[in-house]
């Protein structure tokens, strides 16, 4: 057995979710997780939040940027020591964390301009967007350095260099823990919402995002009512749809892209936000937010139906903070197939609020262990990948974090 620790923190900013896990390895050789121990959750400070929130908007100096990535992963290090100090396991007991970090900026490759050179021309591939790029902050280095831990960091890179989109990334978890009752289609509803349609033949595997999750909602929410979101669709419950609004966010160029797809928050920004509401001024706010709430629900239905083995799939499996917003998941349940069962991945052993930190957890192990972490199916890329990039600690750790700052 292995404790191992993920982090994450997604494009809604609420916070950074920790978690430690027990894995080991099952008789086929595959990763195995075994139970979760401990979860735990920290706000980001409202400074460094406002900070990343500005890297985000591109409203940032390279110097500021440059500080705030070692800034964060101070942060991110507090994290872990709240999560083992829930769990009173000591650091010298942990193999290894997963943490990708704060995703600051995404592009997926234009792979409808691929014209085979790609990685025969690979700066030039780079150079025009054949090829994605990513970024994200929160340095290893710093979180390894401060609490004598092992640290796997930043594993979208690995996956964007050989042509794979780099988000959504969560094959391996899904692979290894729901391949025996295959085919079943999982569901996170976080800033962004992503399926990933899995299979126990890997080669038939998919993994895109839907569209939109929370990220119009909040925005909606923090400009509209002055609330950071709408907690358990309260807002949207009071509202009725609008069909000339829906009509129109579902013509979003994104809803047309193939998958593998990934969005990032310009496609969704708070300026396509603003054109919105400017567009339709005389709906009305609790009107907007359900049919934000709606246009939710729509996305992830049209994306089901991308999944060629839809038929086979018993379970859709939900996870993240959308999947307790009631206005959008009891539309969600009675408008998907009727053979299909809406469960949350708790039943399954994955507390839905922590599934991403467990996914970065899991990637965590298979690195330390030399496994890729992609499936290409998946994620559009042309081969398995080892991913993420490895920090070991200093040789010797004599003092901790203290969580109470």
């Amino acid at each position: 057995m292995a404790w191992v620790v993920g982090l994450n923190s997604g494009s809604s900013l609420d916070s950074i979710d920790g978690v430690l896990i027990d894995m080991d390895f099952d008789p086929e050789g595959w990763p195995r997780l075994k139970g979760v121990e401990a979860t735990a959750e920290i706000p980001w400070p409202e400074q460094v939040h406002n900070d990343i929130v500005r890297a985000i908007n591109l409203d940032m100096r390279i110097d500021e940027l440059c500080r705030l990535n070692f800034v964060a992963g101070a942060v991110f290090s507090k994290a872990v020591n709240a999560v083992l100090h829930k769990a009173s396991i000591p650091a010298s007991e942990v193999a290894v964390i997963g943490v990708d970090g704060q995703t600051i900026y995404q592009e997926p490759p234009l792979r409808e301009k691929w014209v085979g050179t790609e990685f025969r021309n690979a700066v030039e591939a780079f150079r025009d967007g054949r090829l994605g790029c990513t970024l994200q902050i929160g340095d290893g280095a710093v979180i390894s350095a401060l609490t004598g831990i092992p640290t796997i960091s930043q594993f979208r890179p690995a996956d964007i260099a050989v042509g794979g989109t780099g988000a959504p990334i969560e094959q391996l978890l899904d692979y290894f823990h729901y391949r025996h009752i295959t085919p079943v289609v999982t569901l996170n509803i976080g800033g962004i919402a992503n399926i990933h349609a899995v299979h126990a033949d890997q080669n038939k595997m998919m993994a895109f995002d839907t569209g939109p999750g929370n990220i119009l909602m909040d925005r909606l929410a923090q400009t509209k009512f002055g609330l950071p979101y709408d907690k358990n669709g309260t807002i949207a419950a009071t509202g009725h749809v609008n069909s000339s609004v829906l009509d129109f966010l579902m013509s979003h160029p994104f809803l047309r892209r193939d998958p593998p797809r990934s969005a990032w928050r310009e496609d969704f920004s708070l300026k396509y936000l603003q054109m919105i509401l400017d567009k339709f001024p005389a709906v009305e706010p609790r009107d907007m937010m359900a049919t934000m709430a709606e246009f939710t629900v729509q996305a992830i239905l049209q994306s089901l139906h991308r999944v060629p083995f839809l038929d086979e799939v018993s379970f859709l499996i939900g996870n993240g903070g959308g999947v307790y917003n009631d206005v959008a998941i009891n539309s969600l349940k009675q408008k998907i197939p009727q053979h299909i069962h809406f469960v949350l991945s708790d039943q399954f052993g994955i507390p839905a609020k922590s599934n991403e930190a467990v996914k970065f957890a899991t990637l965590g192990f298979a690195t330390i262990h030399h496994l890729s972490g992609n499936i290409p199916h998946a994620s559009g890329a042309t081969r398995f990948a080892v991913l993420g990039r490895v920090h070991y600690p200093p040789y010797s750790t004599d003092f901790e974090l203290d969580v109470t700052q």
